[in-house]
């Protein structure tokens, strides 16, 4: 109370003096300066909703002790996972299946319809922000350390420093046959799920492959819920095989819950069901950047939450099972949710963050809680967030403000890190996280299309030296967009250059660059992961054995030159797992000294990075030094102009003894390392034409192979020898030897090579129980192959072709392994030794096998697959299950359907394709008028149609175009730029909508209108003169996807279809009806649009089992209709045909049967070839025509184009091409929808002017 009455004065005593004095003497200067106290008192009071977590006691939140007060059985989700959350309180009285339908009645109030095995918070009137505090959600550390710890250098998991490498995994992108594409229906579940599984695997492989050790999942409520109180988690749905899956793989997973998980997915991943229910505030924003708190959605939140974390109990890192360790190393709640306005003013409330942090806590969630709500540097740096961060400090400590909420660790997002470096001090000072460490969520890389080096490559080299340990990357992948995922501004302008490995699985050169700097960080993860900058800590240890302590490059700037060496971690330093700070520095205690130069010489003239490098290292403090003491070696950056250099590596026992092989200092990249045994190692480098280096080794090693070798002396070193390794010129191997039996193999590779590598990780889950395998061996690479693209090895050395590979012939794989490798693939086998490459031959190590394709290969454009069964048909209009458009008294009276507010303004009909439940692409409208000569009052009919976002209308059977009424923001989301572009274009992709943008059409001459009767009139014709002649008017209005409810923005809900409707130039009130019992008579415009019955069409995607599978045209599953297009000449091998689109005709459907490679129907075997079985398949689309594609159910592929832009498809093959891989079928079903606009008809053939469409299949991309 005293809170609202000291906010209440702070805003109405300075207005009401203002006001009183101003009309005493009129004096503005104290007019303005009143004004401004009542805006810094707007600004406290927005503080301390924001952070007081003000009167919400009655929050609906699961009680893990809570007893069930009521009989009521709970009721199971589709999925089969029990749903509390959709079960009602007996309070209710009688509970029935209509009950089911009515959210209302569910969440009504959250105090009176608690879910059974839900509590208010304890104590009537209790702040939820005495209940929920940040020590009482905090990670137990005490209890689960010795699994997963961490700090401010990274994770540990058993105790040992881990990379969290990661690259966003979408799971629910990744295609897969529908249910009807089985036919028998019985075994859908299990076939389903086991191509779903197999989907899976062959993307994460490719994940594993790069070198990336996790993924970071988003859980797609949406996906999961096509309906209310309905969750499915089977088949390619089925979370927890995809969590035993990560787990079998030895990936690690970042889990975000949700329930918004991004702007690019359609509102957000919200629901549509719940999209639909306006009278509940979506992320609790009341309007645009004001949020006003809603019970029922808290309630909404806990239902989605009983079902998503049940399914992820137990796959957690803290907990083992039957594979090991478990897989969910954090849990990240919600997305982009502490969002910061005008000033630096928190958007979000207090509570939000709470709830869902208790609500995973109460749900057994035991893993760290993140959150992902800051933008780097945005919300960091700018002088408005320190201002006000000094404004909440002095606030609190007036008490008007409570405490901030923090979870376990705060993550953030960045874009382009190499150009805004982040400093782990900025960010503990905001996060206020001294003691975890950065985690930067969305790790995003500069568009394709902005000038300058964007790289992927550039941006994990970067965050590795700035002391990220722990990133993902989106969009590394392209995985497709396949049906209505996609929110309108992920759709409409992508950027296709901007993934790194492309939807056939092929790499750019920006992922093979990638690859090998992952597989730099992963060689050397124990070394380097537990770092701090080199300058940032003092040098307090001595050691017995020489060890580099710095390293500069005097002829390059400073900032050019990152050194980060491992501080304060050692093997003996454990109790009971976890790290032990009180266990002294011991010099011979393991790992603690090694050291990673990253040198980024891409942004410096060509002329200081394109020769020879000096690098100066200094030695440590050590008893065989009589001073300080340094030495001076040379090398070159590579192709790259980047490099990372290790030094201080331990080959053997893993300690300073003389027992190991100690590497001081390498100006080679290294890059991989493969253990053969607890003494003996491989490093994989490059040519010397390639990257020139030296490697210093400690001690008179000796050296065979494909090097000279040159024992030194370092000054003020007592005598004590080096070994100068310089390699020659070529492809080689190299072997070091230490007086003790310690090897390391140097293999030296070409070019190609090294575009090819691939490496098999080693799992995180291995115990240190396992005596098999050294501490040293349980990370990094277990072995390595290269030779050709699509490669995949495991750790155990299974060798496996997981991605085609263009124009593969009888190619060479060379393979690094301690056993022999199992070959997974008929077309792999060993080279005979008289094949073998003599530069490589005689290595135990190293394994040569050759890869010849079996069967013929295809030549350029040629496709090895037949088509048959073409056939063609036209949707007929008047079979469409119309139904009369509802008005606003009409959605007033129905429980299924509400209205929004606003929509009361803009026109009698309810237009709006959410109000009425039709969320697929597509909304079809028709409106049938008769009109007679006294029925028109101008010169002409005009139509005028507000739509979003692509409308095209037909009227009485010709097609008169249409229009698209869609702006794309360019400012950064959230801005105020990016608000005021969406309140001045109509059609925005995100945020609020100008209701602008109304299109008018001139109807004069194709609207029939019957005439006067006469003596000679025919009786056939009598009565359309007596009732006026018949107008048939069809709109179709394509969406291009909801809002995203994202940065503050209200715009979920913003319509979609049609939005307002008007004729003008006719008049049907008059003569024969009685118009005062429907409306005003002066309002004439809407009382006309009583009088013109508009209808309504689509479909309904909550009775889908996918919500997100379907054009909107109820007709798109018809199997009736279709004839054969025996018009369309076919070229079986190079397969094409133009289509003559004629857009009068409406709209037309194609579809046909894709055999399988070599297939001909008059072969009685049904065993396929595997040449060419996972080579891609595109459909190409050239024309200016509107196409959708299927493909064995799934709608594949959207098309817009106004011009003759081709379109591909991925039908089949490659990594991502999963609904075209049914090994068990001889065909796939592809069927294509098309419709165009009269202005852009091309050709003028016998059945009038037509649109060309040109289609043709090929394995070959436009590049």
């Amino acid at each position: 109370m005293t809170g609202i009455l000291l906010e209440s004065g702070m805003v109405l005593v300075p207005l009401a003096c203002a006001v009183l004095y101003i009309v005493a003497s009129s004096n503005w200067l104290l007019f303005l300066f009143s004004i401004g106290a009542v805006l810094s008192a707007l600004a406290v009071k927005r503080l301390r909703y924001h952070y007081s977590s003000g009167a919400h006691s009655d929050l609906v939140v699961r009680s893990a002790r809570a007893e069930s007060q009521s009989n009521i059985p709970l009721k199971s989700s589709s999925g089969g996972t029990p749903s509390s959350a959709s079960n009602k309180n007996s309070s209710t009285g009688n509970e029935s299946s209509k009950d089911e339908e009515d959210f209302e009645e569910i969440v009504k109030d959250a105090r009176q319809h608690c879910d059974v095995d839900d509590e208010v918070v304890e104590g009537s009137g209790t702040l939820l922000s005495d209940a929920v505090t940040t020590a009482s959600t905090k990670y137990d550390m005490e209890l689960y350390g010795s699994a997963l710890s961490y700090d401010h250098r990274c994770f540990y998991i058993d105790g040992r420093p881990t990379w969290v490498l990661a690259a966003d995994f979408d799971y629910w992108r990744i295609p897969i046959p529908l249910d009807g594409a089985f036919e028998n229906q019985s075994s859908v579940e299990v076939e389903s799920t086991d191509l779903a599984k197999r989907a899976w695997r062959r993307v994460l492989v490719q994940y594993k492959s790069m070198g990336f050790s996790a993924v970071r999942i988003r859980f797609h409520w949406g996906f999961h819920s096509p309906d209310k109180g309905k969750y499915n988690f089977t088949g390619n749905r089925d979370v927890h095989k995809l969590l035993t899956l990560c787990e079998e793989l030895g990936l690690l997973v970042i889990a975000c819950l949700g329930p918004y998980i991004g702007d690019d997915v359609q509102g957000g991943g919200y629901p549509f069901w719940l999209i639909q229910r306006d009278h509940i505030r979506l992320r609790h924003l009341k309007r645009s950047g004001i949020k006003v708190w809603d019970n029922r959605f808290a309630a909404a939140e806990a239902e989605w939450y009983d079902n998503i974390i049940s399914m992820i109990v137990g796959h957690e890192v803290v907990t083992k099972n039957t594979r090991g360790r478990g897989c969910v190393l954090v849990v990240q709640l919600e997305n982009h949710l502490e969002s910061r306005g005008m000033l630096g003013l928190p958007l979000a409330l207090q509570d939000e963050t709470r709830l869902l942090a208790r609500m995973a806590r109460e749900r057994i969630i035991r893993t760290p809680l993140v959150t992902n709500n800051l933008n780097w540097p945005g919300d960091f740096e700018p002088s408005a967030s320190r201002a006000w961060a000094q404004v909440e400090k002095k606030l609190r400590s007036y008490r008007i403000i409570g405490d901030a909420y923090r979870a376990d660790i705060s993550g953030f997002s960045v874009c382009d890190i190499a150009n805004n470096p982040v400093d782990i001090d900025s960010v503990s000072r905001v996060t206020r996280g001294d003691n975890s460490p950065m985690l930067a969520l969305e790790l995003y890389r500069q568009s394709a299309l902005v000038s300058g080096d964007g790289s992927f490559s550039h941006q994990i080299e970067s965050a590795l030296s700035q002391g990220l340990t722990a990133f993902s990357l989106p969009r590394f992948f392209a995985l497709p967009s396949w049906g209505n995922i996609a929110s309108a501004s992920a759709t409409n302008c992508p950027d296709p250059q901007y993934a790194a490995v492309f939807e056939d699985g092929a790499l750019s050169a920006d992922a093979r660059t990638s690859r090998l700097v992952l597989g730099i960080a992963r060689a050397f993860e124990q070394q380097s992961a537990a770092a701090d900058p080199i300058r940032t800590r003092p040098w307090i240890t001595r050691t017995i054995r020489p060890a580099i302590r710095g390293v500069t490059i005097p002829t390059l700037p400073k900032d050019a030159v990152c050194v980060r060496r491992q501080w304060e971690y050692f093997e003996r330093a454990t109790v009971d797992g976890r790290r032990d700070d009180s266990v002294s520095d011991s010099p011979d205690s393991g790992y603690q000294l090694g050291v990673v130069t990253f040198v980024n010489g891409a942004s410096l003239p060509s002329s200081l990075v394109s020769g020879e490098l000096g690098f100066m290292f200094s030695l440590a403090d050590a008893p065989m030094l009589s001073k300080e003491a340094s030495f001076a070696m040379t090398g070159t950056l590579g192709p790259r102009k980047r490099g990372v250099f290790v030094s201080n590596i331990f080959v053997g026992p893993g300690s300073f003894d003389a027992g190991s092989l100690l590497l001081v200092a390498a100006t080679k990249e290294i890059y991989a390392r493969i253990a053969l045994g607890p003494d003996s190692e491989v490093w994989l480098c490059a040519e010397e034409s390639l990257q020139s280096g030296q490697l210093f080794f400690d001690g008179e090693c000796r050296v065979d192979g494909h090097a000279d070798v040159e024992y030194v002396d370092v000054e003020h070193a007592r005598g004590r020898k080096f070994s100068f390794v310089v390699p020659n010129q070529g492809p080689g191997v190299i072997t070091i030897s230490s007086n003790n039996s310690c090897k390391v193999h140097v293999v030296l590779v070409s070019q190609q090579a090294l575009d090819t590598m691939t490496a098999g990780y080693r799992s995180y889950g291995i115990e240190k129980a396992n005596s098999s395998v050294s501490q040293k061996m349980q990370s990094g690479q277990a072995s390595v192959a290269w030779g050709v693209d699509g490669l995949a090895v495991d750790q155990d050395g299974r060798l496996d072709l997981v991605a085609h590979s263009k124009d593969l012939g009888k190619e060479r794989v060379f393979v690094i392994s301690q056993t022999r490798p199992q070959l997974g693939s008929s077309m792999m086998s060993f080279a005979a030794e008289a094949d073998m490459d003599m530069a490589y031959k005689g290595q135990e190590f190293l394994w040569q096998l050759e890869l010849q394709a079996k069967g013929r290969q295809s030549e350029e454009g040629s496709v090895l697959s037949s088509v048959r069964g073409f056939e063609k048909r036209v949707t007929s209009w008047d079979t469409l299950p119309w139904r009369l458009l509802p008005t606003v008294s009409d959605l007033e009276t129905m429980d299924d359907i509400n209205v929004m507010s606003w929509q009361r303004d803009l026109g009698v009909f309810a237009y709006n394709a959410i109000d009425v439940g039709l969320n697929a692409s597509h909304v079809l409208y028709r409106c049938q008028v008769k009109l007679k000569p006294q029925h028109i009052t101008s010169s002409s009919i005009l139509l005028q149609l507000n739509a979003r976002h692509r409308c095209t209308i037909w009227v009485n059977g010709l097609n008169m175009s249409g229009h698209e009424t869609f702006s794309k923001q360019q400012a950064p989301p959230g801005s105020f730029a990016a608000l005021r572009q969406a309140r001045s274009n109509p059609g925005s992709s995100q945020g609020p909508d100008k209701w602008d943008g109304t299109h008018t059409y001139d109807l004069t001459r194709v609207m029939r209108i019957s005439s006067i009767p006469s003596a000679s009139t025919l009786p056939s014709t009598q009565e359309e003169e007596e009732e006026g002649a018949l107008n048939e008017v069809v709109v179709v209005v394509e969406s291009y996807g909801l809002g995203t409810q994202s940065d503050g923005f209200n715009d979920a809900r913003v319509p979609r279809g049609l939005i307002a409707a008007y004729w003008h130039g006719f008049s049907l009130i008059g003569e024969d009806h009685d118009d005062s019992e429907i409306h005003d008579h002066s309002h004439d415009e809407r009382t006309e649009q009583l009088r013109t019955r508009w209808e309504i069409c689509g479909v309904d995607v909550s009775k889908l089992s996918c919500p997100y599978n379907s054009s909107g045209f109820p007709d798109e599953l018809a199997t009736s209709g279709w004839s054969a297009a025996v018009e369309y000449p076919l070229v079986q091998e190079n397969w094409s045909t133009r289509i003559k689109l004629n857009p009068d005709m409406g709209v037309h459907w194609l579809r046909w049967s894709l055999l399988a490679p070599n297939y001909h129907k008059e072969e009685d075997s049904s065993e396929l070839p595997s040449a060419g079985a996972d080579e891609p398949i595109y459909l190409r689309i050239c024309g200016k025509v509107t196409a959708y594609v299927w493909l064995n159910g799934i709608l594949l592929a959207k098309r817009r184009a106004e011009d003759d832009t081709e379109s591909l498809v991925l039908l089949r093959g490659g990594v991502f091409g999963s609904a075209g891989l049914q090994s068990d079928k001889t065909e796939d079903r592809v069927v294509v929808m098309m419709y165009g606009w009269a202005e852009h008809v091309g050709i003028t053939h016998s059945g009038g002017n037509v649109i060309p469409v040109d289609l043709s299949l090929t394995h070959r991309t436009s590049s």
